[in-house]
């Protein structure tokens, strides 16, 4: 019975094709010999529509597969041709960096009377001041305990000064340690180039420099540049420290606190100049 029934669907299915067949066939000239079809003629071409829609609807469908997997194809393309030109982006921005960096370093070399090193920064304290650091360059390059360590800067005018980064503290053969003027233990005397006035600052635990005049009554400005003074026994004179960001009074009213923003940008420094000075 099993057998029977499906030979008869089998028989059944493989009529009905025929049948469309003669009828889409008929209906593809309207008419047989001279007879015109008429209901017949009209169902088969609805239903000629119906497969040529059908048709064209797979059609479409194959062609948009096609082209989302080429706009696939060229979407990676592109996006590797993106990270391609974004190195090399990286690249040349570096390369530029360096050279600006370089030839300004190259300016501050002009005007060093004193022998000097030049090393590299390879390793920072855990604090997030940048307040002590070690360079690649020790006793065996002459280095020795508060030789000065300084760095090419550029002012806002375009103009190259030697930014003071700090002093040695403690040498090896192939390595020194260095503290910042953003270390509270550096105490640095400073003279203001508008005022011609001396006075003396220190590093903080906030990474913030302050300062304050020898002369209680002298006056600051906001922008006021600020050097070394030559006074004491470490730093050598007319060193870039920084400008005046803040004036602060204080309880004493003939008395002014200064903050100070320092020349060197500490988060981008990597090269240092270590000026070796005979006391």
């Amino acid at each position: 019975m099993n057998f029977i029934k499906n030979f008869y669907k089998r028989i059944l299915f493989l009529f009905t094709i025929f049948i469309l067949i003669v009828l889409i066939g008929l209906s593809s000239i309207g008419r047989v010999d001279g007879m015109d079809l008429g209901f017949f003629g009209s169902m088969v071409a609805g239903f000629q529509k119906i497969v040529f829609n059908t048709g064209q609807t797979i059609t479409n469908s194959f062609y948009s597969v096609q082209d989302i997997v080429r706009m696939r194809e060229e979407n990676n393309v592109l996006t590797d041709t993106v990270h391609e030109l974004q190195e090399q982006v990286r690249i040349l921005e570096n390369i530029v960096n360096k050279s600006q960096a370089l030839e300004t370093e190259y300016e501050m070399k002009k005007n060093l009377n004193f022998n000097h090193v030049i090393g590299q920064v390879i390793a920072l304290d855990d604090s997030n001041w940048f307040s002590r650091l070690t360079i690649d360059k020790g006793e065996n390059d002459g280095l020795k305990k508060n030789d000065i360590v300084i760095n090419a800067v550029e002012t806002d005018k375009g103009v190259v000064q030697i930014g003071l980064v700090g002093v040695v503290t403690e040498t090896s053969s192939n390595w020194s340690k260095v503290i910042t003027i953003l270390d509270e233990n550096c105490k640095i005397s400073f003279r203001d180039i508008n005022s011609d006035e001396s006075g003396i600052m220190q590093g903080s635990i906030e990474g913030t420099i302050t300062g304050y005049f020898f002369n209680s009554k002298a006056e600051a400005s906001i922008g006021d540049s600020l050097v070394t003074s030559g006074i004491g026994e470490i730093y050598i004179p007319d060193l870039y420290i920084g400008d005046v960001k803040e004036v602060v009074p204080t309880t004493d009213a003939s008395t002014q606190r200064i903050v100070v923003e320092p020349s060197v940008e500490f988060t981008k420094l990597s090269r240092v100049y270590v000026l070796k000075v005979d006391r």
